[in-house]
């Protein structure tokens, strides 16, 4: 069933979510959320996405714009055990180029990120790598 609460900006930018909301939610203090903005429409979404505990990680690379590549990368961090909870990609240069970025939960992952990052690298799927901790 779909709610409607007023919430407010504070005087630091914080999204203040109403109590209400937080309890149907089963949002804590820390709790981790997603928040997708859409321009056009002038609207944000807040989506909670992980549970405490989690090893969250921001994987941003540079990749060939060529079909299947994404598709590799793909296979190989779910064969590496990288758990994927939200992704986008964009063509920068058609044909050429493109980025991909994603949040990554790494609690399951066989490698370590630095590993992981030169096992994209050595592969030559993409052309640089930056994983980030949450």
């Amino acid at each position: 069933m779909a709610k409607n609460s007023v919430g407010r900006i504070d005087e630091r930018g914080r999204l203040i979510v109403p109590a209400s909301f937080r309890e149907m939610l089963n949002l804590k203090s820390n709790s981790n959320v997603l928040l997708l903005l859409d321009d056009e429409k002038k609207t944000i979404s807040v989506v909670p996405f992980a549970a405490m505990g989690e090893e969250l990680h921001h994987l941003r690379l540079e990749m060939s714009d060529s079909p299947g590549t994404l598709s590799k990368i793909l296979l190989l961090l779910a064969k590496e055990g990288a758990d994927l909870i939200w992704s986008e990609s964009s063509s920068r240069m058609r044909g050429q180029s493109a980025t991909y970025e994603a949040l990554l939960d790494f609690s399951s992952c066989k490698k370590s990120p630095a590993a992981l990052e030169k096992l994209l690298l050595s592969q030559r799927l993409a052309k640089s790598v930056q994983i980030k901790k949450l």
